[in-house]
């Protein structure tokens, strides 16, 4: 599994490709707590290039999401992690785990990014 992350003003993107699995998902998970402990929490998951996720990857996922959510910025503002250019492949984990309707799933990064 490869990770890039690129930080811009109101929000982090990360960039994953490969395979999250279980003897990879510390990667990740060490990434986004990395963020968060820069007192930033809105993240962006670029998921054009991930090929297989795991049960531990989607904990991964579904963990920093619920991190980020705790973390409120003003009374109508809160950290979140939205996904990016999931492949169908992907969604479809997504739909049979009941993962979709937990994340906001955008086809292009720009609109991922912009939502924040």
């Amino acid at each position: 599994m490869d990770i890039s992350h690129k930080a811009y003003n109101r929000v982090d993107v990360i960039t994953v490709s490969g395979r999250l699995a279980a003897e990879t998902k510390d990667a990740l998970n060490d990434k986004i707590n990395q963020i968060f402990e820069e007192n930033r929490h809105r993240i962006v998951l670029d998921l054009e290039n991930l090929e297989y996720i795991s049960s531990p990857g989607l904990r991964v996922l579904i963990e920093a999401r619920k991190k980020a959510r705790e973390w409120k910025f003003s009374e109508l503002e809160r950290g979140d992690v939205r996904i990016a250019n999931l492949p169908q492949r992907i969604r479809e984990v997504f739909d049979l785990t009941g993962f979709t309707p937990l994340f906001q799933i955008y086809d292009d990064l720009v609109e991922a990014v912009g939502s924040f």
